[in-house]
């Protein structure tokens, strides 16, 4: 079976760009599929025959902890799969940040690109917002066998429950570039959320890095 993921800023096969707010209550999401804890929904993007997909869930750890995970992006080659490469190339402000990725993914070539990724806290509620989208005008110039993204922007938020755990929404839309059919493309964007959700679970459940 062909997966193709990355991640938070990843290529799963996914991202998208337009403001996240809409609840899955929304007729235009459709649940596509589920698997313990997380719900994954998709709709149309008028225009493209590539899904918009999100990813709600729990993860069995405090919002501190899992924020911390996706924050620090110097270490998602540990843990994020595919992920080959991840370069810091500059900070606009203490916020916001330009980082370059290039994925190995399975049976396709290499892709990458170069997002502005932007954070939003607000510790006192317990709630983390970060946003990215394509800005690969910044990066790295094209390298010869990699596939450069075009679109790819997403968004994680994270909310701190009662019980001490956290309730997360991942929202994504990408076109992966090269000769991936559409419909393979968002089948993969269906299910590919899965691993990057257990993956970031697990990181931030394990303290000795942190």
């Amino acid at each position: 079976m062909l997966k193709i993921s990355v991640i938070s800023g990843f290529l799963f096969i996914i991202f998208s760009g337009h403001a996240f707010a809409e609840s899955s209550n929304d007729a235009k999401w459709k649940k596509v599929s589920s698997k313990k804890q997380a719900v994954v929904w998709a709709r149309d993007v008028e225009g493209t025959a590539i899904k918009e997909v999100k990813l709600e869930a729990v993860i069995h750890a405090p919002v501190e902890q899992v924020w911390k995970t996706i924050k620090e992006v110097q270490y998602y080659t540990q843990f994020l799969p595919y992920v080959e490469d991840i370069q810091i190339i500059k900070r606009t402000d203490a916020n916001s940040v330009y980082v370059y990725h290039r994925i190995d993914p399975p049976f396709v070539s290499h892709r990458d690109y170069t997002l502005l990724i932007t954070d939003e806290v607000d510790v006192a509620n317990g709630q983390y917002h970060r946003f990215w989208t394509q800005k690969n005008a910044v990066g790295p110039d094209v390298i010869a066998g990699v596939v450069r993204l075009e679109i790819c922007d997403g968004s994680w938020t994270l909310t701190s429950t009662e019980n001490g755990e956290t309730r997360v929404v991942y929202w994504v839309y990408t076109d992966p570039g090269g000769r991936i059919p559409k419909w393979l493309a968002n089948k993969v964007n269906k299910t590919a959320l899965y691993d990057v959700l257990f993956a970031i679970e697990k990181r931030a459940q394990d303290l000795s890095w942190q």
